[in-house]
């Protein structure tokens, strides 16, 4: 197999605007798709050009993409070969029976973003660029291949079916292509070159027994093996395959957690959006790498990628690295009101198991995100199934995985339709506060002992330029988020039952629809900022923890502008003691308490500070200026942009909550019916827009209007009082179901 890169000198056409000349990886939404407004661009772009390849007579060519987001349309020479829909995974046409080796043809690929109701995902709270914003190549194969017409995989699929460190029976699947009369040669070869195990066979599922293997070990010891995969054809090799892959066990247990290689390990998870600032979907390897860089800087051992399949290239650094991965498709939020056989998300998921089944990384398939946010009924219900029992054949060596938005019931059946389970729990931020979480967990895990439990979402919004000496919910500072996630990570540290928690999210990312705290198109709550740049001092509490570098950093710091005289100052650490040096002068040295070392009532005078935290050979600096008044700056005035405060202003709030108990008079409506159900009827759309005519505006509506203002209440009860839902109620339950 020849693989030849196309990226450069493409002609790109967007409506209303001149032709120009650009290099992939692109997207045409790496700046309108971050700036708010919920207003970039999505429609049909093209992308053009003119080549020519080198091949055999016999062999067989194909133009091969590696992401084109939602839909591409492929064409040579004018000629349509096909449409791929799906914005995430590799996809191929072949062309050799259109174009003529040395001879040049003209390629064009269309790409459309626009919003298509068969095709997920519908909604969301990211950006979904559009663009060819990853590789674009030409194959070349000869007739006898490993085929490239399986749902965009390379043909072959290792099955790890039983691996210890006494013996690895493997499994390995190919489609080939071209006739029936092949031989396939397997050799499993070390990092010295070694055959450590060999066998051949003319069957397309061939099994090979590896002797003591060495165990991928995740970041303690990622250790990779060659997998050698020859394709012989009238006694020759007629194809290959050259696969990195490491040996392991994977199981999950809801009383131990995760195990790998027969051993428990400790989930220290993030997520991450493929996403970054001002170039958005459009990114290399040079961005991928570091990404990961920072992400094993903090001590992370596992990240979810979410909420689509990812760049193969940062598979395979998860591979090199040691990173326990997730992988999901994007069946997120709200499931399709035209198919209700969940199609394209049946496709998505075939197309991403067979495409990333070598990867030892990947330790979980995740089926769906949120999807229950509108409630669950039956097509919900029988598209997970599917898509469970679609994976568990594809792959029957690898647990199942879903993430239910936070409001779901914890007695739903649906938690049992996979193999494990998480779920997005924001307590501490958009409801209730932080201890709220050790209490669901244990009541969730004491009710359902049997269902292994993480939390695949949780975290809390920080826009740098907010700061407070006392911070709380909701107010944006760098110190309330600094507090939420050391209390939330103490309280996961201590149920060690726990399977694996992800920080949402790894990095600020780009979310059009979002006006929050001030800053339009963005969700803030990354641990490190969107051009990754800044390390918000959150990220300091995780590395304390997880990493095994020794820690001490001034907190705080960006809150610069304080008030001359007495203020505290918080230091994180992973050391015993620290002393803190004020202009020279020490004061004082503290024992730190589970990573804090917190100094009270520091002296700051008028102007500059320099403040020095010594521990060991450690030390950090920190500059405070003194000043007489406190830097209204530092505060979010815009409360009609938080996450309370902006919801809390579609629901009215003055009404009293000395209530009776709610009543729901059978073939009347009521808050337990889905809003969109409710609208159907005028008398109904009328009640609702008397009282929340807000909502109705907002980019999230679209999210939410299949859900029931009973449920929403119950995902978010800061936001409407009792005497507002009572109200509400007792105005529908006049009217009669149609």
């Amino acid at each position: 197999m020849k693989r030849i890169n196309i990226n450069n000198t493409w002609t790109f056409n967007k409506e209303n605007e001149s032709p120009e000349i650009v290099t992939l990886p692109h997207t045409w939404n790496g700046l309108d798709g971050q700036n708010g407004g919920n207003n970039y661009y999505r429609g049909e772009c093209s992308y053009k050009k003119s080549l020519s390849v080198s091949f055999e007579k016999g062999q067989k060519v194909y133009v091969e993409a590696e992401g084109a987001n939602s839909i591409a349309t492929v064409l040579v020479n004018g000629k349509k070969l096909g449409v791929h829909k799906g914005g995430y995974s590799t996809f191929r046409f072949e062309i050799s029976e259109i174009v003529e080796s040395d001879k040049p043809f003209d390629l064009e690929i269309r790409v459309d973003n626009a919003h298509y109701e068969d095709i997920y995902p519908l909604m969301a709270d990211f950006t979904f660029m559009g663009g060819l914003y990853r590789d674009v190549n030409i194959v070349v194969v000869n007739p006898v291949h490993f085929s490239l017409e399986d749902c965009g995989s390379e043909g072959v699929y290792i099955h790890q079916d039983a691996v210890s460190e006494e013996v690895a029976l493997l499994r390995v699947a190919s489609e080939v292509s071209g006739s029936d009369d092949y031989e396939i040669q397997l050799r499993l070869v070390d990092h010295r070159g070694t055959v450590v195990a060999e066998t051949s066979g003319k069957e397309n599922e061939i099994s090979l027994e590896v002797v003591s293997p060495r165990l991928w070990n995740g970041t303690v010891d990622p250790y990779m093996y060659t997998f050698e995969i020859d394709l012989l054809s009238h006694g020759k090799i007629s194809d290959f395959r050259r696969i990195p892959l490491g040996l392991r066990s994977i199981a999950v247990d809801p009383a131990r957690g995760f195990i790998l290689n027969g051993e428990v390990v400790d989930l220290h998870g993030v997520s991450r959006h493929q996403d970054r600032k001002d170039m958005g979907w459009a990114q290399g390897p040079k961005e991928m790498e570091e990404d990961i860089a920072i992400i094993r800087e903090m001590g992370a051992n596992s990240i979810r990628l979410a909420h689509y399949q990812h760049n193969q290239y940062f598979y395979d650094l998860c591979d090199r690295e040691g990173i326990i991965a997730w992988a999901e498709i994007p069946y997120i939020s709200i499931h399709s009101s035209e198919d209700m056989t969940g199609a394209n998300a049946l496709s998505q998921m075939e197309e991403l198991v067979k495409q990333n089944i070598n990867h030892p990384s990947i330790a979980m398939w995740g089926v769906q995100n949120e999807i229950t946010i509108g409630g669950t009924d039956e097509i919900i219900m029988n598209t997970v199934k599917k898509l469970n029992e679609l994976t568990k054949r594809l792959d029957p060596n690898r647990p199942t995985a879903q993430a239910q938005v936070g409001q779901h019931p914890d007695d739903d059946p649906l938690n049992r339709a996979t193999d494990m389970i998480g779920y997005n729990k924001y307590y501490g931020w958009y409801y209730d506060y932080t201890d709220a979480m050790g209490v669901w967990l244990d009541k969730f895990h004491s009710e359902n002992p049997h269902i292994p439990l993480g939390i695949t979402e949780y975290g809390c919004e920080a826009i740098l330029k907010y700061h407070s000496d006392t911070p709380e919910k909701s107010d944006y500072t760098e110190e309330y988020q600094t507090f939420y996630h050391h209390e939330i990570l103490k309280t996961f540290n201590a149920r060690p039952w726990i399977w694996g928690t992800y920080v949402w999210n790894m990095f600020d990312f780009a979310s059009d629809m979002r006006d929050e705290g001030g800053v339009q198109g963005m969700n803030n709550k990354g641990l490190v900022t969107h051009d990754r740049k800044t390390r918000k001092d959150s990220f300091y509490i995780y590395q304390s923890y997880w990493s095994d570098k020794e820690v001490l950093h001034i907190a705080s710091k960006r809150y610069e502008k304080r008030v001359k005289g007495k203020t505290d100052i918080t230091v994180i650490t992973n050391k015993e003691d620290v002393e803190l040096i004020v202009n020279g002068k020490s004061a004082g040295t503290v024992k730190s308490n589970e990573n804090i070392a917190r100094f009270s009532g520091v002296k700051l005078k008028k102007g500059e500070n320099i403040v020095v935290a010594r521990s060991g050979g450690l030390v950090d600096t920190a500059i405070f200026k003194g000043q007489a008044k406190p830097d209204e700056s530092y505060v979010c005035s815009d409360g009609k942009s938080n996450p309370i405060g902006e919801v809390k202003n579609w629901f009215a709030s003055d009404y009293s909550d000395d209530v009776p108990e709610m009543e729901f008079p059978e073939g009347r409506y009521s808050i337990k019916d889905k809003i969109s159900h409710i609208l159907k009827n005028p008398e109904g759309e009328a009640v609702l827009k008397k009282h929340m005519a807000p909502m109705f505006e907002h980019a999230m509506f679209a999210m939410i209007k299949n859900a029931s203002l009973e449920k929403l209440a119950g995902m978010a009860p800061d936001m409407m009082s009792k005497g507002f839902i009572y109200q509400v109620n007792s105005e529908l339950i006049q009217i009669e179901k149609n």
